[in-house]
């Protein structure tokens, strides 16, 4: 985009005044006495800086304590995601109904606990979004593991990659496609142990 420039210049001229007036006895006798006038210049006072070092430690000590706040939030969506990755803990939020809602709250508890951080500071923001982005990716997954049907597996649960690979599409392909007809042809037993 190119630059945009101006320029303007004006000039007034007065006819009826000369410029270059001479002093008269009566323009001298008019005219104030000049004097000087003294502008004090303050340096802080012992006080304002006192309070502003207690000010910037009352920041500091904030920001510390909202960053520990989003980093426990953090530290217990990494709990949360090592525990749905677990097939175990995929059984039992498909099979309880309990173990579900006890999982959904505890999504919820780091939820609410990151919205309990303010965002006066953009350091600290940045952080809680990327958390709070990461525990509601993690509800989504969690949505997915409990709605994902149990099929082709013979009453087993899909495991978490299945569910994960249904909700983002296939990423590589883990077997050829005579591999698949012939698993597909086999028992559900064979296929679960990976027999054809």
């Amino acid at each position: 985009m190119g630059s945009y420039h101006y320029a303007s210049t004006s000039q007034f001229v007065f006819a009826a005044v000369d410029p270059n007036p001479k002093p008269t006895a009566t323009t001298a006798a008019h005219r104030p006495p000049k004097t000087t006038v003294q502008i004090p210049i303050t340096s802080p006072t012992e006080e304002a800086a006192a309070a502003a070092r207690i000010q910037a430690a009352l920041r500091g000590h904030l920001v510390r304590r909202h960053v520990a706040a989003v980093r426990s939030a953090d530290a217990e969506a990494t709990r949360l995601e090592r525990l749905l990755r677990r097939q175990e803990t995929v059984d039992a939020v498909r099979g309880d109904e309990r173990e579900r809602a006890r999982f959904s709250e505890a999504l919820m508890a780091a939820l609410l606990r990151l919205d309990a951080v303010p965002g006066h500071y953009l350091a600290v923001r940045d952080a809680r979004r990327a958390v709070s982005r990461r525990v509601v990716g993690l509800q989504e997954v969690f949505d997915a593991v409990v709605a994902a049907p149990e099929a082709q597996t013979c009453g087993i649960p899909a495991s978490l990659e299945q569910v994960l690979e249904g909700i983002w599409g296939a990423g590589e392909p883990t077997a050829t496609a005579a591999v698949e007809e012939e698993r597909r042809r086999g028992s559900c037993w064979g296929r679960f142990f990976g027999g054809a």
